[in-house]
């Protein structure tokens, strides 16, 4: 049997496509619009303000772990996520 990371028909997996970062970044942006959105609004559901500030808020705490995660990782911590050292190789 084979090892997947020593087959050479299996190509590797680029590196920009394993950076999560773009990925939160524009989630977060998107939600931070649509609550700027909901806010200027004169007839909106308070339940959009709300879901809009709570999808926001989902950024910013999945922006935190990843950061403490990423610099446990850097750090060397034997707790540390594994696989958020792919662009240090």
């Amino acid at each position: 049997m084979t090892d997947e990371s020593t087959d050479p028909r299996i190509p590797r997996i680029p590196v920009y496509l394993l950076d999560p970062r773009p990925v939160v970044i524009i989630g977060t942006l998107a939600w931070t619009l649509a609550l700027l959105t909901y806010m200027l609004m004169d007839d909106v559901d308070m339940r959009s303000i709300i879901l809009s500030a709570v999808g926001v808020g989902v950024g910013a705490v999945g922006t935190i772990v990843y950061a403490l995660q990423r610099r446990a990782v850097l750090r060397g911590s034997a707790g540390a996520q594994q696989g958020l050292d792919y662009d240090l190789e």
